[in-house]
């Protein structure tokens, strides 16, 4: 199909099916833990319907092919015509994933979209049809040839169906009549036996319609909308259900915004601050100390300040659209691993920056899948050791300031810390005088090494010993920090921590000989100011003790500006305590310029690709700064 003249209903139903498709998703594995909930089978049918008129709209017949085979399913569903099984739910999250796959094509703008197997259609189908019906769904259909004689028998009186003597023709007799068709036994000779009974107490003057037959069927099994029949001697009052009034949502007025709009309105934001903090450097700095232009300036920060976290609100996501991706991972990993999982989420509406969300992403998956494979036993395993068989994950979302926090937490075996450092030591990872100075948290880092798995055989899942370093180096990459913790035995936990948006930052601003940087304050974990007397050799590097803890020391003027440092002077020396990952190293700066907001510019050219540098920014007094990136300065410099 040509989408050229309906490329504005195409957005809508990418729009509206792309929400309806994640909110499926979630449905589904739901709908596992609470099979006969109404409300939501009746949702999940809407969900398929909807879909499917829109594809329909637009001609996509491989889309609304999936789509009805799944909604008819459903609407067996929801009238207890069937059973939901592990087996069942596997076929309908095959079609769904089928629309999913269709979904990204048509977001690649291929509107040619491949038909859907027939062995999945012919599956959906089958499933369609009532449970009493699955193993013979040859229904045997009788065909009344003699049309004349049919409409002989099933004519009424003109006056309508006020009179029909429909006591003769009992419930208990239909049934019996219904039962036959499908066995197909004396059919012919019992329908117009029937028939003629029924027959007996009506004029021959008027003809039924099919239509109004069908509702008469309707009618006697209590459906359909067809005309209430009274039976002459005996009169009841039907006892009306109490109808349950649903709570009309809260209508909220939302807007959907380009994200590249949302990007031009942030570095507009950017701008603002930058001319912000120059502002305030101007003020700080005028001996006169004019009172109004303090006034005015006070009333620019504030307006600022504002500004900036309105917009930040527009780019902010909930990490549930990370989080709703996890149920079907865990349930479909346990499915293959014949593990029994419980997916515990919390924190679902936590709020971060959108590019973070979806940079997220992949890290989470990995996690979450290794606490699958690694961390859960199999449940005759969890059993002998006095466990329930069904093993827990919490995946949790946290603020903690300008950072979010993420936790993966799973019951399952925990690691063994002398396990993990002997198998370094056998892929040459680590060697022995090392691993026995290595602390059990270091020791839990080694998952993040590349090529480490603790698996002794290789599958479709795990044991190539890749993942985990990607998810390592992709947290770096934002800015974020990973830490393990473990109980052999108990489980494990491994948290993650993130900035709020790495649009904005806070920085401390250096002084490196005459130049200036700006640090990001995320690495800052405190400054202090130490004499040459306290720098000690340690294993060759340059070394200081924080309460009792020792810290490698390095120049940043070795690195940054070409120069060699005097280590003789006695003068005293500020050293910013750093993180990187896991390591915490001191770096020695000439000199503490102040605090400052940030904006980050790409570097240019010329620039590009400098070993340690994020980026740049406009510095509060007009000039330029280099941006560090610590830990890409660290591997170039220290190695990893």
């Amino acid at each position: 199909m040509d989408f050229g003249l309906d490329a504005e209903i195409l957005d809508d139903f990418l729009i509206e099916a792309g929400e309806i498709l994640d909110l499926l998703s979630e449905q589904l594995i739901q709908l596992e833990q609470a099979p006969n909930d109404a409300d939501l089978l009746n949702s999940i049918f809407r969900g398929f319907h909807t879909v499917k008129g829109g594809s329909g709209f637009l001609s996509l017949t491989p889309m609304v092919d999936c789509c009805h085979g799944a909604e008819n399913i459903f609407d067996v569903l929801r009238n207890h015509k069937r059973t939901l099984t592990p087996e069942l739910m596997d076929i309908i999250l095959l079609a769904l994933d089928a629309v999913k796959n269709m979904f990204e094509e048509l977001q690649m703008g291929n509107s040619e979209l491949a038909p859907v197997s027939e062995e999945l259609i012919s599956q959906l189908h089958k499933f369609s049809k009532p449970e009493t019906e699955d193993e013979s769904c040859n229904l045997h259909v009788v065909d009344i040839t003699e049309e004349a004689a049919f409409n002989k028998h099933c004519s009424l009186e003109d006056s309508g169906l006020d009179n029909v003597g429909i006591d003769n023709l009992s419930n208990h007799k239909f049934q019996l009549l219904l039962d036959s068709i499908d066995n197909n036994t004396n059919t012919q000779d019992l329908i117009t036996s029937e028939l003629n009974q029924f027959d007996a107490d009506a004029d021959a003057d008027a003809e039924i319609t099919d239509e109004e037959f069908e509702r008469l069927l309707d009618e006697l099994h209590g459906k359909g909308n067809g005309p209430v029949i009274q039976q002459p001697t005996l009169v009841t009052a039907a006892i009306k259900q109490p109808q349950v009034i649903a709570t009309p949502k809260k209508h909220e007025t939302t807007v959907r915004v380009e994200t590249s709009t949302l990007d031009d309105i942030m570095n507009m934001v950017g701008e603002l601050v930058l001319v912000r903090n120059r502002l305030l450097a101007l003020s700080s700095s005028n001996s006169s100390n004019n009172e109004e232009m303090s006034k005015t300036i006070a009333s620019l920060d504030i307006v600022t300040a504002d500004l900036q976290s309105g917009v930040m609100r527009t780019r902010m996501q909930p990490i549930k659209k990370v989080f709703g991706k996890f149920p079907r991972v865990v349930r479909d990993l346990a499915r293959t691993l014949d593990k029994k999982i419980e997916l515990t989420l919390v924190g679902e509406d936590t709020d971060l920056d959108k590019n973070l969300v979806e940079a997220l992403a992949d890290p989470l998956v990995h996690l979450v899948r290794n606490s699958v494979d690694h961390g859960i036993e199999m449940p005759s395993e969890r059993l002998a050791k006095g466990k329930p068989e069904t093993g827990v994950i919490i995946l949790s979302a946290s603020q903690e300031g300008d950072h979010i926090l993420l936790s993966i937490q799973d019951d399952g075996a925990g690691m063994d810390p002398e396990k993990l450092k002997n198998i370094a030591i056998n892929r040459g990872i680590l060697d022995e005088e090392s691993a026995a100075r290595m602390t059990d948290e270091n020791a839990y880092q080694l998952i993040f090494e590349p090529g480490f798995s603790t698996k002794t055989e290789i599958s479709d899942i795990s044991g190539r010993g890749v993942g985990m370093d990607v998810v390592k180096t992709s947290l770096i990459k934002l800015s974020g920090t990973i830490t393990v913790k473990s109980e052999l035995g108990k489980g494990s936990t491994i948290e993650i921590k993130v900035p709020l948006t790495l649009a904005i930052l806070p920085a401390l601003m250096i002084g490196v000989l005459s130049n200036k940087f700006a640090l990001p304050l995320t690495n800052v974990k405190e400054i202090i100011n130490i004499q040459s007397k306290e720098i000690s050799i340690v294993g060759g590097f340059h070394t200081i003790y924080v309460r009792n803890k020792p810290i490698q020391l390095f120049y940043l003027e070795d690195w940054l500006c070409k120069s060699t440092a005097n280590m003789n002077s006695d003068k005293s020396r500020h050293v910013i305590i750093t993180h990187c990952g896991n390591e915490t190293f001191g770096f020695v700066v000439s000199n503490l310029v102040g605090q400052e907001e940030v904006v980050i510019k790409p570097l240019d050219n010329l620039l590009k690709g400098t070993p340690g540098m994020a980026g740049a920014t406009i510095t509060s007094d007009g000039g330029i700064a280099l941006i560090i990136d610590i830990p890409a300065l660290v591997k170039h410099y220290i190695g990893n």
